[in-house]
């Protein structure tokens, strides 16, 4: 299973667009997240006309994670008759679109990540260290007999993660690398995620949210970097 990127930068990095990743399987469009530059870029894809379901799935409410939901949600249904599932923690979000003019009927909403969806396929939220006044998730995707983990926004990796991808339970990793070296209670630095992941599993982590031009450095250090499509 591969995740495609509509953007990969972090809220003050907005040139590489808001981070979001989807993909497709059995005709079934599933997105993380849809910040502020997502729905351009999403628009402007074949996957929002081919596909006969849309599921957006809800990492937290900051504005470079939810800021074009409204706009997405809405045109999906005015514009290509499709009517999207959106999944989040908490009904907050229905509150938001709400104000932003996009009133629940033009949606399908569940706040539950459980459910099983394409033969196979399972999303489980896991809580993350990010924000202290919003609840924060990164997810496990599992699909048939491979599972990875997409850490969201995240200052830190878990120790079970960790544990569960070491072992092989996890096969890939996507993960928070916001700065260089900077401790930061919000986002994880390469320089945390080179204490966290030995160097002959470091291929298997993708690097995302980026909040500056280090590239060339995850790359030297041994880890992956996720690109736009």
């Amino acid at each position: 299973m591969e995740l495609h990127f509509t953007g990969t930068g972090a809220a003050y990095y907005p040139r590489l667009g808001s981070n979001a990743a989807f993909f497709v399987k059995n005709n079934h469009l599933f997105m993380i997240d849809c910040g502020e530059s997502t729905f351009r870029k999403m628009e402007a894809r074949d996957e929002i006309r081919t596909c006969d379901k849309i599921t957006v799935f809800i990492t937290h409410l900051h504005a470079d994670h939810i800021g074009s939901l409204g706009s997405f949600a809405s045109y999906c249904l005015s514009v290509l008759q499709k009517r999207i599932t959106v999944i989040a923690q908490d009904d907050t979000i229905v509150e938001i679109l709400k104000l932003m003019g996009v009133p629940s009927d033009l949606y399908d909403f569940t706040m539950d990540y459980s459910q099983e969806f394409e033969s196979g396929l399972s999303f489980e939220a896991i809580p993350v260290k990010h924000a202290t006044d919003m609840k924060c998730c990164g997810f496990l995707i599992r699909d048939e007999d491979e599972t990875i983990y997409f850490s969201a926004d995240a200052s830190e990796l878990s120790d079970d993660i960790l544990q569960q991808f070491k072992q092989g339970k996890i096969q890939v990793i996507y993960h928070d690398c916001t700065f260089l070296t900077k401790e930061s209670p919000s986002h994880c630095s390469l320089k945390r995620l080179c204490e966290y992941i030995p160097p002959e599993m470091r291929n298997r982590v993708y690097c995302m949210h980026f909040g500056g031009d280090f590239m060339s450095q995850i790359k030297e250090a041994g880890f992956q970097v996720v690109t736009s499509v």
